[in-house]
């Protein structure tokens, strides 16, 4: 089953089970007042799949968790120092199962949320913990994909004015990529998730205020550059 991750396993590989993990319907975002807490570790860069997958199955839907009377706005304060002159698509680090996973890139393009094997990997988790189900990811000129099993892990972001978690259903693939996970536009959709390209970063609303997510230029052009 799929492993849970606590504050009492801080510091600890995560815990797995033998049996195949039970697939867990995405739900809204957890939302949270307190400060974002640390994650167990860091995951940088790694090699997994390329960025253009399709997922058959539609997940989830936006969620009315996010009617809010808090305006999301841009402005130039919001801009990145360097500017987005190369208009670079928006690759964040995100929290997954409790770890700082870099090189993801939001895809609102994209109706699966990917990740790939050696990131799955390294969080501690094994094959033997996937759903492993008949569904086959399209690519943009319709090359097949076929993953190696799906698995629901927590995924969060915040900053100091607040944080939220949702519960998000992977897809797993090993393939070479600059990135270690995608998340298609069903996951920010579900954090109420607005995003900017020209202003390199995202926003999103919790009870405490508006979430910023801020891309990273330097890593996109990497991920780029290996998938050149």
């Amino acid at each position: 089953m799929t492993p849970n991750f606590t504050s009492a396993q801080k510091g600890k590989a995560p815990e797995t089970a033998e049996a195949p993990a039970k697939a867990l319907q995405p739900t809204g975002p957890n939302q949270q007042g307190r400060p974002y807490p640390p994650a167990n570790r860091t995951i940088h860069a790694i090699f997994s799949v390329d960025p253009v997958t399709q997922r058959r199955i539609e997940v989830g839907s936006v969620s009315e968790h996010h009617a809010s009377s808090i305006p999301l706005t841009f402005c130039s304060k919001d801009l990145p120092q360097q500017g987005n002159l190369h208009n670079d698509p928006i690759v964040v680090v995100a929290r997954i199962a409790d770890f700082d996973i870099r090189r993801v890139l939001l895809d609102s393009g994209s109706a699966a949320d990917v990740l790939f094997e050696s990131a799955f990997l390294q969080t501690g988790l094994k094959v033997t913990n996937l759903l492993h189900a008949g569904t086959t990811l399209l690519g943009f000129s319709e090359e097949r994909v076929q993953p190696l099993g799906f698995i629901t892990l927590p995924v969060s972001f915040g900053d100091d004015n607040g944080h939220a978690m949702s519960m998000v259903n992977f897809a797993v693939i090993r393939a070479k990529s600059g990135y270690n996970a995608i998340l298609g536009r069903t996951t920010p959709n579900s954090f109420g998730m607005v995003i900017s390209t020209p202003h390199l970063c995202a926003k999103f609303p919790t009870s405490s205020g508006v979430v910023t997510i801020r891309g990273d230029a330097i890593q996109a052009a990497r991920c780029f550059q290996i998938a050149a």
